[in-house]
Parts: C-alpha cells; structure tokens; sequence
C-alpha cells in the first residue's frame, strides 16, 4: 500500500472542538458522546471505559503524566487524530499499529527511546510528532525536521523492518520440532533503532 497522499491533509486543531474532561469528571466515570474528546489535568491513569469509546475520532490525551499508553489503545479503531504530548511516556504498545485510520500522531516532549515497528501500518498518517524525545540519532535522522518526506521514509523503514522480524520469529518457530529447546546459552539480538521482536540465535 503506497504512503503518497494526494489529498491534503488539514490540521483540525483550528476547528476542534470536543468534550473537555476534568480530573474528576473523568474519575467519576463520565461519558462523552462526542466524536471528539480531551482528558486533562495530571492524569496518570486511564479509566478502562476509555477503551469502550471506540467511536471516537480523536483523542487528546496531551499535558498529562502519563508513564504508559496501556495496550487496550487498539481498541479505538476509528481514530483519525491522537495526541500524546507532554506525558512521560517511555515506550509505546505494539497495538498501536491497529489504528490504521490514524492521520495525526503527536508524541512530542516523552521519554520515548524506541518506537515500536507496528507504526510502520499506519498508511493513513501524515502528520508525526517526535521532538523532544531521547530516540537514537539513527532513528532522528530518518524522520528529519517532521516533514511529511522524513516520516514516510521513517514509516517505511520500520513496515520493512517488522516484516523482517515476522519472517525472523517464524523461521524460528517452525524451525525447530516441537518439544525441542536450546540447551546452549543464547544471545537476544534486537534492532536498536525500535522495539521490534528479539529473536533467540543459538551460540
């Protein structure tokens, strides 16, 4: 599936508008039946009922204190636009990759070192913000200054490296009879770019 956009992709944030949540709306389990919905104020936790919202098409989740994007995320099928910003956030769930309408992905101001190969799915997405994160140079310099060129070229490269993973475990999974376990001490080897899949070679 090819990343070139021919239609523009316009920010919504001029015309955004959405049911804004404070601490304790959100902690007494309020619900929103907009499209759109902004949590703020500290929060360090999600409500699991989050994940049952799965019409919504954009989440901000920005200026919080989050230390973990729980798995449950790929559970929100529908989302065009995510924003992730100014958490402490140190690594990201896999299942990120199930979001495949995604357009907008703001991880800007984290603690993110890796990212995980699966955003390499994300062909809808135009717009991907990492400033301001501890990635790897190697990983900065694929994506550049954010420029629609940089994160296709970033994408790309993590879709290929996650098919190579796949074909990596499964070699390695049917490459060996059932019941059978490695005896010899093993090295777990992973990309250091992003969090792929380690895989086990024999010494």
């Amino acid at each position: 599936m090819s990343r070139n956009h021919k239609e523009k992709y316009e920010n919504s944030n001029p015309r955004r508008m959405y049911t804004l949540m404070c601490p304790e709306d959100y902690q007494s389990g309020k619900k929103s039946h907009w499209s759109e919905l902004e949590i703020t104020g500290s929060i360090r936790n999600l409500s699991p009922n989050l994940w049952q919202m799965t019409h919504l098409t954009a989440l901000y989740l920005n200026d919080n204190s989050l230390q973990r994007l729980p798995s449950e995320i790929g559970r929100l099928v529908n989302l065009r636009i995510l924003d992730l910003s100014s958490n402490k956030l140190r690594s990201l769930p896999a299942e990120l990759g199930e979001l495949i309408y995604l357009r907008e992905l703001l991880l800007n101001q984290n603690f993110l070192r890796v990212l995980p190969y699966e955003l390499g799915k994300l062909f809808q997405l135009q717009v991907l913000g990492l400033q301001g994160n501890p990635l790897s140079k190697d990983v900065m310099a694929l994506y550049g200054n954010g420029e629609p060129a940089g994160t296709n070229k970033l994408l790309t490269y993590m879709l290929d490296n996650l098919q190579d993973k796949s074909e990596q475990r499964e070699f390695f999974d049917h490459g060996m009879k059932a019941g059978d376990r490695p005896n010899e001490i093993t090295s777990i080897f992973e990309d250091p770019l992003c969090a792929g899949y380690p895989f086990d070679v024999e010494l």
